[in-house]
């Protein structure tokens, strides 16, 4: 019985990595993902991943020049509990910028807090991915924009669910931090192969790591 069992863990496990490998972003689908943004005409309900200070800085100087009216709508702003300074932002921010649509802000536990022991924090990780789950699942976007935060790393794992199942390709767009100038950030390094677009603000970083993408200084 048990090895009935442990044969089916396996096989399964086997399906799973054999699935993941078809649906990981390679050179070609970055292409095909970059001219389908392009092409597009109709809206892309946008999820954006908001962190702590620098981090959301540098996203709304990123959305300056975003088409809020004809594309990028609605929006979806997601913050880290207790980030208040973040939601402050990007509603002033949306009042200025005066999207027709309207915009949601959610908030999802943080994956560690800074001083909380390492052991607690496989909890504090799970309680995340479960709020991310109301989020992406239920909501669904087209595309998710992230500029380097912890919190979007539980975000863009659960983005892989309604791919793996064939649901949705939920394009994941990736911009590291115009302060990373020769190394790539934690969030960076673990999302490199499984964002649709990795963008970097550094020629260096372009040399380095091939999967990214040079764009100037965009902040």
């Amino acid at each position: 019985m048990w090895l009935f069992l442990l044969l089916c863990v396996v096989i399964l496990f086997i399906l799973f990595i054999i699935r993941l490998y078809q649906i990981l972003p390679n050179r070609q689908s970055r292409l095909i993902s970059k001219a389908t943004i392009h092409k597009k005409s109709h809206p892309f309900k946008t999820c954006i991943v908001l962190g702590s200070g620098g981090h959301t800085m540098e996203m709304i100087q990123l959305l300056r020049e975003v088409d809020f009216n004809s594309l990028y709508r609605p929006r979806i702003y997601v913050v880290a509990q207790g980030d208040h300074l973040s939601s402050d932002k990007i509603k002033t921010f949306e009042s200025r910028k005066g999207g027709k649509e309207t915009f949601l802000i959610k908030v999802i536990p943080r994956s560690r807090n800074v001083g909380q022991s390492w052991l607690s924090t496989p909890l504090s990780v799970l309680n995340s991915l479960l709020a991310c789950i109301k989020i992406i699942l239920f909501d669904l976007p087209d595309l998710i924009i992230c500029n380097g935060p912890g919190s979007c790393i539980p975000v863009c794992v659960i983005s892989y669910i309604p791919r793996i199942l064939g649901i949705k390709w939920i394009k994941l767009i990736y911009i590291e931090s115009f302060a990373r100038v020769h190394t790539l950030s934690l969030s960076g390094k673990l999302l490199l192969k499984f964002v649709d677009r990795f963008i970097v603000q550094w020629p260096y970083l372009e040399q380095k790591y091939p999967q990214a993408e040079y764009k100037g200084i965009l902040v």
